[in-house]
């Protein structure tokens, strides 16, 4: 049997699924998005170098590289009709896009914070206003990237800040920021398989930004009922086979902040009583193939 990685490059994680596809007796192929060539009116419809896709069982989707490459994407597209995906396109399109994460998450009433979407900087600037102490997020990327904390900043600092977010992004997604109740910094990323939330960590950090990729610590975080039903719903509104759901907690229960459609999982793996990249493989193999 093979099974597929999609990525751009050879991480950690993608080094995981390797050993434990080897460790399960199944032939684990790369795939280079850049390098992948699509046929139509032909016997073939792809080819990566000499391998033929439509002889993968699967694939996992981790890195297609540049991003703004749509052609990347509407090949995964067209491959999904003849192999499953993980996870699925449009799971990804709904974890890689805040707009379309909050609709859902709005949509199916799970918690999560104040959240205003516009172009228009003047109802930016009001909203920052109503909200106070708000962050202002990209609606595309992660790890903290790109992300501004409004808090204490005068009405001229706002405007420039606003102005220079609109040049880079064009839209602005701001968000109340939710101060935890015990006063320090941290989330909680939850990682989910199938209706299972496997395992979870706290992300501590002495800045406000908690990413792991931004210096944020991973501390182990016991499950409890409000953190699985959550992130299973979560994870379920956006259409992903397992996902990382990131939940802050406030005065009134958790909220969900971002759901992930590529997680990785090195840093909860660190703090983990469960083997994540086996339990994913096993899921697939019971479920999906």
């Amino acid at each position: 049997m093979k099974m597929g990685i999609i990525s751009e490059e050879k991480d950690w994680i993608t080094c995981e699924l390797e050993r434990a596809m080897i460790k399960k007796d199944i032939t684990p192929i790369y795939i280079k998005p850049s390098k992948i060539a699509s046929f139509t009116g032909m016997d073939i419809k792809f080819k990566h170098n000499k391998e033929n896709i439509m002889d993968l069982k699967c694939a996992f989707v981790r890195n297609l590289g540049n991003v703004s490459n749509y052609y990347r994407f509407d090949v995964l597209k067209y491959i999904e009709y003849y192999i499953p995906l993980i996870n699925p396109t449009e799971g990804l399109e709904n974890a890689g896009n805040k707009y379309r994460t909050s609709i859902l998450l709005n949509i199916n009433n799970i918690s999560h914070p104040k959240t205003v979407i516009t172009e228009d900087i003047d109802k930016a600037l009001i909203w920052s206003e109503k909200l106070n102490d708000c962050v202002l997020k990209p609606l595309f990327g992660n790890q903290g990237k790109g992300i501004v904390r409004l808090n204490n900043k005068n009405l001229i600092s706002k405007i420039n800040i606003l102005n220079e977010f609109k040049k880079k992004y064009g839209v602005f997604y701001i968000q109340e920021f939710i101060n935890n109740p015990n006063n320090i910094y941290r989330d909680i990323r939850a990682f989910v398989i199938g209706d299972e939330v496997v395992s979870a960590m706290y992300r501590v950090s002495d800045n406000w930004i908690t990413n792991i990729h931004q210096n944020g610590k991973a501390e182990k975080c016991e499950l409890t009922d409000e953190i699985i039903e959550l992130a299973v719903k979560a994870k379920n509104a956006t259409g992903l086979v397992y996902g990382g759901v990131d939940l802050m907690e406030s005065s009134d229960g958790l909220k969900v902040i971002e759901v992930n459609g590529a997680p990785s999982w090195e840093g909860l793996s660190r703090v983990s009583d469960v083997n994540i990249t086996e339990k994913l493989i096993d899921y697939v193999l019971n479920n999906l193939i």
